[in-house]
Formats: C-alpha cells, structure tokens, sequence
C-alpha cells in the first residue's frame, strides 16, 4: 500500500510543467483569473507535494471508512490528489473540492489503491471515492451519474438517446442551462448532448445514493448539497463552491431524482444554493430542467431535476 510519502517522488513531467508556469508568471505573463466552466482542468493535479507526514491521505478522519463496491478498472470518481493531502495536512474546510475520474487500481475494506490521471497510483480512504460500475445501460430519461466528458468534473447527466443504451447520449443538467459558451457546433454546452462511453456512467435510482441532492438545515433555512457517502447517521457531502462537510443524517432532506411537479406548482428550489419557495412556470422532462420564479430576477431560474422538492418548511 502507498501513503503520502510516495507523493514527493513526482513525475518529471509535472515538475518540468511547473517550472514552465513559474518562469511564465515571474515574467509577466498569464493574468490571476478563474477558469470558466466550458475549460478543461487539467491542472489541478500538476502541483508538487512534499510532505513530512508518513500518515495516510485522510481529510475527514472521523468519518467511517466502509468497504467499497468497485473492482479493479473500474472508473471512479474523486478529487484531486493535490487537494486531497492538503486537506489532510491543513484541515478540510481550507480546501475546495472538485470530483475528476479516475481508475480504481486495488479495492480494499478502508482505503483503496487510485489510478488518478496526473499522478501515482494511491491509496485514499474510501470515503472519498464514488463508484461507477462498469456494464450498466440506461434508457431515455433516465439520470445517470457521470462526468463532463469533453470538459471536466462530476456531472449528473439525462439520457437523450439510448440507441445504444450502453454509451448514451446526455444532456449535462449540472451545466447552467444558460452558460454562454458553445460547443463546436455553436450549441450552448447546457443545452448540448453528447455521447458518453460504456463504463463511465451510473443510472440513478435511489434517494441517498451518492451524487444525489440533499436539502441540509441550516440557520434556519436549507442549503443544497450533493451526497458523496452516507454511513450511519453522517452523511458526507460537497456542496456550493466545492465545500465538503459532514452533516448529521437528521439534519437533511434527501430530494427525488425527477421531482414531480407541474406548472403552477408551490416548490422549493436553490438560489445561490439556498433554498427558496417559488413557483413552477415549466418542466422540460427532455432535458430534465424546471423553469421557476426567480425572487430576485423578472427572467425565470432553471432548475435541474434533483434539486426542486416540495414540503421544506421555509418562512
């Protein structure tokens, strides 16, 4: 088993990438900006890390470290190696968190061998991986749990076109309906579909499953989240601006995968990731979108399936 003192054997490739991005910015080139949800990043693993820790990569080390459902080759999706170790060494709530594919290398009770893209085989604990099983079909309108696999990052996706129900064509509901940048088509990349490939996607069916919504309490109100892993009564979640925490089970609300609901209907639905009461103004089942009142705005918000309930007590 590997632990984090293999993380300062880094591979010559990543080490030669950051020299050439340091003599960048020390010369004045490059700007301080954030990439767009449209950019690939491919980035965030090339980062040296040294470390004089010989534990393991454990950010959340109260949480229960189940055995894990996945074989060898499967895909898998979890966060960077990067921002793993440094919420390891500096807490977790000083970390933002992405979800990227990766390979499962070695399955084990706790903690689990990953074949992660940018860097060495490595073991985490269990708690931070979702599995995608390999071999499952899907059918139209179904909601699968996958990637954006011409961007980056976990995505819960609906099937367009199940002519081939093992490597579907999904529209990204986790991608802003209208997110201004376009495909090579010139289709906005909220409203596009494309073809995922077998293997790499897991249909929904479940409340609690991991990448499904939950609604938390919290100051008197509810703020969304996305479940990773339930174990017990915690529950272990990433939520607005990558945030990962663990929430009591009591404390949330587990939402329907595909709310039903119709126009003129009283919901609840995330404004900025809080939840809010408003009203249905349309339902796309296609493309698994709900059109809402937006409190703040005469345009409507367009809400994915997943994330519009009914009964939050919201004053």
């Amino acid at each position: 088993m590997l632990n984090l003192k293999l993380l300062i054997m880094k591979k010559i490739k990543f080490l030669f990438a950051a020299f050439i991005i340091a003599t960048f910015f020390s010369c004045g080139g490059g700007s301080s900006t954030t990439p767009s949800e449209s950019e690939k990043d491919t980035t965030a693993n090339e980062t040296e890390v040294t470390t004089e820790d010989d534990g393991k990569v454990d950010p959340f080390k109260d949480f229960p470290k189940d055995k894990i459902v996945s074989q060898a080759g499967d895909y898998v999706l979890t966060p960077s190696l990067t921002w793993q170790v440094n919420a390891t060494k500096e807490g977790p709530e000083s970390q933002t968190f992405i979800f990227y594919s990766a390979k499962m290398s070695e399955p084990g009770d706790k903690y689990s061998v990953i074949d992660f893209t940018f860097d060495d085989d490595t073991e985490i604990p269990n708690y931070m991986i979702i599995p995608i099983k390999s071999g499952e079909s899907a059918k139209v309108g179904d909601i699968v749990l996958t990637w954006w696999q011409s961007g980056s990052g976990m995505k819960r996706a609906i099937v367009t076109n199940a002519s081939d129900p093992t490597a579907p064509e999904v529209n990204y509901i986790d991608i802003s309906w209208t997110n201004p940048a376009t495909n090579k088509d010139g289709v906005g990349i909220g409203q596009m579909s494309e073809k995922i490939g077998a293997n790499t996607f897991h249909v929904l069916k479940n409340k609690w499953e991991p990448g499904t919504s939950v609604a938390v309490k919290k100051d008197g109100g509810y703020i969304l989240a996305t479940i990773v892993k339930v174990s017990g009564n915690k529950v272990l979640t990433i939520g607005w601006a990558g945030a990962m925490k663990i929430y009591d089970k009591a404390d949330c609300v587990a939402l329907d995968i595909k709310p039903n609901v119709k126009a003129g209907d009283d919901v609840q639905a995330p404004w900025v990731g809080k939840f809010v009461n408003t009203k249905v103004v349309k339902v796309d089942a296609k493309f698994g979108r709900v059109w809402c009142d937006d409190p703040y705005s005469d345009d409507p918000m367009v809400v994915p399936f997943g994330d519009v309930t009914t009964g939050l007590d919201i004053k």
